[in-house]
């Protein structure tokens, strides 16, 4: 069934009037510094990432209708140093199971560049079939970038290393990784929820026979919660890496 939005709503943390009646819950953040922040959207893309965030940059002033842009390149070596500026948003055009907003971009090195935001108004969380919103490109002047899309997924994120997807059916979670390098990623079935036993924990854990233990997971960490992979070996740290931008999605009913 088609089905036309308007505005933010399919990007943005959705209200629970709608949220309920399709079963989940989708959320998108990323972190700044030692902050998490909303994002309007995000794109993991083959040369990138993009994140579209509610928040105003720091000493701008940012006015209604303006928002924060934070670009990332992807190198063999991980994510480069972030690029900020500001775009302001044109009003959405929906038709034919696609939402365009027009976006121009105030400051910074790509001042002046025209591009838009393309998601899908069918492929959504309104729709029980559909686990997360299809975020299908991002254009920046001569720059188009195409998101990875991962329709069932629990969670979805990036570190500066790598692409994390989870899957969770109810019973029992799968994890995969992406590698920026190029090398083999990893593949866990037989997860579990963790709940962390406070308001804001809660995540994901994850076993093998050799003595791995993976965790995607928000603890209740000092100053503000964030999300974090963290892989153990033997029961000793092996490797820490908080998410850059990611994009959860929860039954309504947690």
């Amino acid at each position: 069934m088609r089905k036309r939005l308007t505005g933010l709503l399919v990007l943005t943390a959705l209200g629970a009037a709608l949220s309920a009646s399709a079963g989940f819950v989708e959320q998108s953040s990323m972190r700044v510094g030692t902050t998490t922040i909303p994002l309007k959207a995000w794109c993991d893309a083959p040369q990138g990432v993009v994140a579209l965030g509610a928040f105003v940059i720091p000493g701008t002033g940012a006015a209604s209708g303006v928002t924060g842009l934070t670009v990332w390149p992807k190198t063999r070596g991980g994510l480069g140093s972030p690029e900020a500026a500001q775009v302001r948003w044109g009003p959405s055009d929906a038709g034919a199971g696609n939402v365009y907003w027009p976006l121009t971009v105030l400051d910074g090195a790509r001042k002046g560049q025209a591009g838009f935001l393309h998601t899908s108004n069918v492929e959504n969380v309104q729709d029980p079939a559909y686990r997360m919103t299809h975020v299908n490109e991002i254009k920046l002047g001569r720059d188009v970038y195409r998101c990875r899309y991962v329709p069932q997924a629990a969670f979805l994120g990036v570190t500066a290393k790598r692409t994390v997807i989870v899957w969770d059916n109810g019973r029992t979670a799968t994890y995969a990784t992406r590698n920026f390098d190029g090398t083999p990623g990893v593949s866990v079935t037989g997860g579990q929820r963790i709940d962390f036993g406070t308001e804001t924990g809660w995540g994901y854990e994850f076993t093998t026979t050799d003595g791995y233990r993976y965790t995607v997971a928000q603890g209740d960490f000092v100053p503000n919660p964030h999300m974090r992979l963290d892989v153990f070996k033997g029961g000793k740290a092996a490797l820490y890496e908080p998410f850059v931008a990611y994009t959860v999605s929860r039954p309504a009913t947690d």
